[in-house]
């Protein structure tokens, strides 16, 4: 009896392709090795007492990285990374769509926070996540949306004494100059 392998499917024309996963798998992987680079390169800014914990963790952690990479792009594993990439970008995926905008949501809310604030950001993201992603009602999106901000509000302003980010835009009218 033949032992199936459950990260490959076969196509109609009997040709063996790995499940989209493994795409996904790679592309983390490829995202997983840049953000560690970039974090083993800026430790060398560091100095030495600094910088030995860093070190420590990354060298190992890039050689994991690599050595997973080789193993898993044997053979045609580009060519199937680049099939499901386009697959995925091209809509045949439909939790990748659905993960892509809320991806695309989340950078939105972080570039909210930056220029408008926490409070607006959070009123923006609740309603838009609610009426947008959701499909709940537009008045029940907004009433959620407004009551939320004003707890969280007030639990960080008077319960907590923290004050949450006010974004570029009130700091520069409140004669900060940042940019």
């Amino acid at each position: 009896m033949e032992k199936r392998d459950q990260s490959v499917e076969r196509h109609d024309d009997g040709s063996r392709v790995r499940k989209p996963t493994y795409a996904v798998e790679v592309c983390f992987l490829v995202v997983m090795f840049g953000v560690v680079l970039a974090a083993f390169i800026e430790a060398f800014n560091y100095k030495l007492v600094s910088s030995r914990t860093p070190f420590v963790i990354m060298v190992p952690l890039l050689g994991l990285i690599i050595w997973h990479a080789t193993r898993l792009l044997k053979g045609d594993a580009w060519r199937e990374v680049k099939f499901h990439i386009a697959s995925a970008l091209s809509g045949h995926y439909k939790a990748f769509s659905k993960l892509t905008k809320l991806t695309l949501a989340f950078v939105a809310l972080w570039l909210t926070i930056l220029v408008l604030g926490h409070y607006i950001a959070i009123a923006a993201f609740m309603v838009f996540s609610m009426y947008v992603m959701g499909g709940e009602r537009l008045k029940l999106a907004l009433v959620v949306g407004a009551v939320a901000t004003v707890v969280i509000y007030a639990l960080f302003e008077h319960g907590f004494n923290i004050e949450l980010y006010r974004g570029l835009f009130f700091r520069y009218l409140a004669g900060y100059r940042d940019f």
